[in-house]
């Protein structure tokens, strides 16, 4: 199949922005959510949430899923956690920055039409979430997240979600001030895999091989990053993972394909480019093999751009880019 580009929302009117969508599969469709409001950290920013039916169906118009009146909301992630219940985790800022969020969580029975109230996720302020924990055969979810103060990933190791306050934080990686917004996937066998936005023009990379509990020190990679967010997901017996091709600019999103754990790539093809920002990926791979991916242009559109394996695999690489 070729690459299909569809809108989720657009801001026409008010100076507001769209950020941060995260995109989730349910068993009807699609659901997609994001942070909406007048700029970053505004106390008027809510979480929206749309919802998509079947394969080709439209994305309903944009509504408000919280709203926590005064207090400014930031970067949603849709999760599962082998239920049929849909999860959603998101900071609140009790001041205007995002070192003063802290994590709450809600759940929905329904495919996300209503949802539970909210609780507390993470008690700490400062943490912050952006791409969807990873459940390895039955163990424990290993929840991604960074702390704006430090600039450093953690992992959260939650055993019963209905009692995350009682969850481990571990991944200390030695890239303090240096790495945020980790994504972690499931390598070759035991091997875990850990890539990170860096402000040191490459992304970064942590290995772990006990069940995500300890990882290696943080080494760059040779692949680009321009201190924005990167996303991977399995594929079959694929690595796929969303960048930013460039140390520079966020003006492209490139996906690339991995038969190796992420030790090497095999293909890349350009998802978008322009003079605009693309940014902040959320990937999602359905058990037909589909790639869905949202993300943010310019911070007024949530685009929503679906493709395969085979699109990737048009595109191969002369030499195997090693990581």
């Amino acid at each position: 199949m070729d690459i299909q580009h569809r809108v989720v929302t657009e801001i026409v009117v008010e100076p507001a922005i769209v950020h941060c969508s995260s995109v989730i599969e349910t068993d009807d469709g699609l659901v997609c959510v994001w942070y909406e409001g007048p700029y970053e950290t505004s106390r008027e920013t809510v979480i929206k949430i749309s919802r998509r039916k079947g394969v080709d169906g439209e994305w309903s118009s944009p509504a408000v899923l919280f709203d926590f009146h005064g207090l400014a909301l930031g970067n949603p992630v849709l999760w599962k956690a082998g239920t049929e219940d849909l999860y959603i985790t998101f900071p609140v800022l009790i001041d205007e920055s995002w070192t003063e969020g802290l994590l709450f969580y809600s759940s929905s029975s329904d495919r996300g039409i209503s949802w539970r109230d909210p609780s507390l996720f993470l008690p700490m302020k400062g943490f912050m979430p952006k791409t969807r924990p990873l459940r390895v055969n039955e163990g424990p979810l290993l929840f991604p997240l960074y702390h704006e103060q430090d600039l450093c990933p953690y992992l959260m190791i939650i055993s019963d979600v209905s009692a995350p306050l009682e969850s481990a934080l571990v991944a200390e990686t030695m890239a303090r001030g240096k790495a945020i917004q980790p994504a972690i996937v499931q390598g070759e066998e035991d091997r875990l895999l850990m890539f990170a936005r860096t402000n040191q023009g490459s992304i970064w990379q942590s290995v772990s091989y006990n069940g995500g509990y300890s990882w290696s020190i943080f080494e760059p990679t040779k692949l680009p990053n321009p201190d924005s967010a990167v996303d991977l997901c399995r594929n079959g017996d694929t690595v796929l993972l969303v960048y930013n091709d460039s140390a520079q600019d966020r003006h492209n999103l490139r996906a690339a394909l991995s038969g190796d754990g992420g030790r090497s790539w095999y293909a890349a093809r350009t998802i978008v480019e322009g003079d605009g920002e693309y940014s902040y990926p959320s990937l999602m791979c359905s058990v037909d093999g589909t790639c869905h991916l949202t993300f943010t242009e310019n911070r007024y559109i949530i685009r929503h751009s679906v493709f395969d394996k085979s699109w990737i695999e048009a595109s191969p690489l002369e030499e195997p880019l090693r990581t």
